[in-house]
């Protein structure tokens, strides 16, 4: 439980960059709904909403570096930066390896959104949530920590906890990879329904990329001694 307020205090900074995204979002859903003007104040529920994301990032942090010694997971990154502690793997090669990977994955996956997925759309507000490179950005730092915090050091590590209670074995790190990679795709479902609406391309296709990155991702920590950004 060392790491815990680095970890958890990195984490709620960076999903702090989410609230411009966030309330766009809820005052385009207003104005949808209760045909008002916005006000140009940030709606409380965004205060709680962030109250809401604290409380969960510091349940997942906690969570997830109370189990991690039984798993057989570590903190590899994290314990080299922070206490110097020796890799065994290359920190050049991994970070090569995860810049690659993204940006293949990056590229893939925008260019069948754009063919295929958003001309089936019709946005409900005509304009996404995310309408610029700045927003992009900064949403950027909430999925590459908050939601790894979330996924993979919180969900991954608390199953693969108790598949290896039920005797697994090594199998407990697929499962554990699996399920974090389900529930990460599923809960980007309500932000879709809300800015495109509910439809059979918005369900089909929403929980494919996030699967893809997240498969693309966690299949390095199956893969015993590897590394994830956090966690492996």
């Amino acid at each position: 439980m060392e790491h815990f307020w680095l970890i958890w205090t990195v984490s709620v900074l960076c999903a702090f960059c989410i609230i411009p995204v966030q309330s766009r979002t809820i005052r385009r859903q207003v104005q949808l709904q209760a045909e008002v003007q916005p006000t140009g104040r940030v709606p409380p529920l965004v205060a709680v909403m962030m109250l809401q994301t604290s409380v969960l990032l510091a349940l997942a942090t906690a969570a997830g570096l109370w189990l991690l010694p039984a798993t057989g997971l570590r903190l590899w990154v994290v314990e080299h930066s922070s206490q110097g502690v020796a890799l065994p793997f290359s920190l050049q090669a991994f970070w090569v390896v995860s810049v690659v990977s993204g940006v293949v994955a990056g590229i893939v996956v925008n260019f069948v959104d754009r063919c295929w997925f958003q001309p089936h759309m019709t946005a409900k507000r005509g304009q996404a949530a995310i309408s610029s490179r700045f927003l992009g950005l900064l949403s950027s730092f909430y999925g590459g920590v908050c939601e790894e915090v979330l996924m993979r050091l919180g969900v991954m590590t608390v199953v693969v906890f108790f598949a290896q209670k039920l005797g697994l074995g090594g199998s407990s790190y697929w499962l554990g990879i699996a399920v974090a990679a389900i529930v990460f795709a599923c809960a980007h479902l309500p932000g879709n329904y809300m800015t495109y609406g509910k439809g059979s391309i918005v369900t089909c296709w929403t929980p494919v990329i996030p699967l893809f990155y997240s498969g693309e991702g966690d299949s390095v920590v199956a893969h015993r001694k590897k590394a994830s950004v956090f966690i492996d």
